[in-house]
């Protein structure tokens, strides 16, 4: 009988997690359906990009949101600035159990890490398209740097749930809350 009320706590627990996290990323979409312009902050990353290539030796031209470097031109969208990534590691966190101080005190360190590993991205699939030709950039850009992506905040907020949670069950979670 013990074992079948766990089974519905933790139940109940998963299914508390999946509502929270829904209704966090209600901004996410209404970001995505509204089409919220990033304009500025889009023409600020590409600035950055483009000193940072400079930094590595290139010559980059940069107009408002592009990027052109030698025969590549490189369009700086709102999605390159990594804020879906960020977002989506913001709502699991939040969402998941445990006490809201630590969540807070895990944000601070990794969304500002997240954001460094995104301009990495955005350099090295430029750096592939200007060495290997622009049809290597879309194939590193859209398929394995987003699968990366993907992993990266699915092992990120997985080690931190196995760190801070230790993946504790729903009354021992329950009593720490009090």
């Amino acid at each position: 009988m013990g074992k079948r009320i766990q089974k519905k706590e933790i139940i109940r627990e998963i299914l508390f997690f999946l509502l929270k996290f829904n209704l966090l990323l209600i901004p996410f979409y209404a970001v995505i359906y509204f089409d919220v312009n990033f304009y500025s902050f889009q023409e600020w990353f590409a600035g950055f990009i483009g000193f940072m290539l400079k930094m590595l030796g290139y010559s980059p031209d940069v107009s408002g949101i592009f990027i052109y470097v030698k025969d590549l031109a490189v369009d700086i969208s709102r999605d390159c600035v990594g804020w879906k990534s960020i977002y989506s590691l913001f709502a699991l966190v939040l969402a998941s159990p445990g006490i809201l101080k630590n969540k807070l005190k895990f944000l601070i360190k990794w969304v500002p890490a997240l954001f460094l590993f995104n301009i990495f991205r955005v350099l090295t699939a430029i750096i592939i398209g200007l060495k290997l030709g622009g049809h290597y950039l879309e194939l590193f850009h859209n398929i394995i740097w987003q699968e990366a992506v993907i992993l990266m905040i699915v092992g990120v907020w997985y080690l931190w749930m196995k760190k801070d949670i230790r993946f504790q069950t729903p009354n021992k979670l329950n009593k720490e809350k009090q």
